[in-house]
């Protein structure tokens, strides 16, 4: 595949349906990404009480983005999709625009993954009706009586060719921090738990980070303690690259985090390798910082590392360990952020009234494409 033949111009989420997965039970139930015309939302809350489901529906969608990366699996690395459950199973719709093999298209892709006998979907419920498409496709994994993953649609010439551009790229370090040039696109996965960890013992080599470059999925489930997994030693490695990133991430962690505040990201110290914080004149380590500044911290230097021209970024209860302020501060960095990069969807989940709030779904921005979904006491979805 000749990369300049399969150039990804846009890649959209317009709906997820899950059936028989986590408190989703009886029937199939729907989350429309698209506003009330029918376009593409680039910024989508979902918003409930504890306990509803809005954590599985983005895990889910991690399982369903990943198959994108392969042509066989052992395992969907998720419980219900793996207990073989009669009718446990879980689709994502994506609007795809494309400069390929020269010609301009416009393609639906479902991904599928479960326990069916035929795509779940039936032309009566199309999620591309009133989109017009020049074609469709299917891929994904059924679950056999015997335990074994089957792929479906092995022969479509289209999806061989988006799998192998996938693959070539593979691994592909960043252009730059929030510069990247790469139109294949990425999923962003941030769990609730965004803390950063003190690192435990005195190996620190300047390593290039074990999670740099281009993947179709990076989940940022917990900071670990691990060196090559820190956001240290990715500054580590950005400051040796010596290329400009270094200097650009610091400016907007600065800008986003600390603006308004005494504290600012200075540098890189020598010994041991590790970030310096100044504050009030004292140096401190990025540990040591306040909950709610660690948990910007991680989204944005994460976000800025890997995001492609095609990002779906997935944050699970975009409120936690924020005060009122920040809620609405991060609010307004990710309105922004979702402007400024126009292949950028952002779907988040949110039980704070706050957020709701300030999103406010009903009133227009320039640049953003608003939607939402309340999940209800019975695990229905109202708008």
């Amino acid at each position: 595949m000749i990369p300049d033949n399969f150039l990804v111009k846009s890649f959209k989420p317009i709906r997820l349906t899950v059936n028989n997965i986590g408190p989703f039970r009886d029937e199939p139930v729907s989350f429309d990404f698209t506003d009330n015309q029918g376009q593409p939302c680039n910024f989508f809350l979902l918003m409930s009480k504890n306990g509803r489901g809005k954590t599985t529906l983005l895990e889910v969608m991690t399982v369903l983005f990943n198959t994108l990366s392969s042509r066989e699996m052992d395992s969907f690395g998720h419980e219900d999709l793996d207990s073989g459950k009669s009718g446990s199973w879980a689709q994502l719709d994506i609007f795809i625009q494309a400069k390929y093999n020269g010609s301009d298209i416009s393609a639906g892709l479902s991904l599928l993954a479960g326990t069916f006998k035929s795509p779940p979907f039936h032309s009566d419920e199309d999620p591309f009706d009133g989109i017009e498409l020049r074609s469709k496709h299917f891929h994904g994994f059924r679950r056999r009586t015997s335990g074994r993953l089957e792929r479906i649609e092995k022969s479509d010439e289209f999806l061989e060719d988006l799998f192998a551009a996938i693959n070539l790229f593979n691994g592909n370090p960043p252009a730059g921090f929030e510069e990247e040039t790469l139109s294949f696109p990425t999923m962003l996965y941030f769990s609730a738990y965004r803390d950063i960890k003190a690192i435990h013992g005195t190996q620190r080599a300047v390593l290039q980070p074990s999670d740099w470059g281009y993947n179709i999925l990076h989940c940022f489930v917990e900071e670990g303690i691990e060196w090559d997994r820190s956001l240290d030693n990715m500054l580590v490695w950005m400051k040796w690259l010596d290329d400009g990133r270094f200097e650009r991430a610091v400016e907007i962690i600065n800008k986003r985090v600390f603006e308004g505040s005494t504290k600012f990201l200075k540098d890189i110290r020598k010994q041991p390798p590790e970030a310096i914080v100044l504050n009030d004149g004292e140096e401190h380590r990025l540990d040591r910082l306040s909950s709610g500044e660690k948990s910007l911290v991680q989204l944005f230097l994460r976000i800025g590392s890997h995001m492609t021209l095609n990002t779906i970024l997935l944050i699970d209860e975009l409120e936690v360990h924020l005060h009122p302020n920040m809620q609405h501060r991060l609010l307004k960095l990710l309105k922004q952020l979702a402007i400024d990069n126009p292949g950028l969807t952002i779907i988040s989940t949110t039980h704070s009234r706050e957020i709701l709030r300030a999103f406010a779904h009903e009133i227009e921005e320039k640049g953003l494409i608003k939607g939402g979904h309340i999940i209800t006491e019975d695990f229905s979805v109202s708008e």
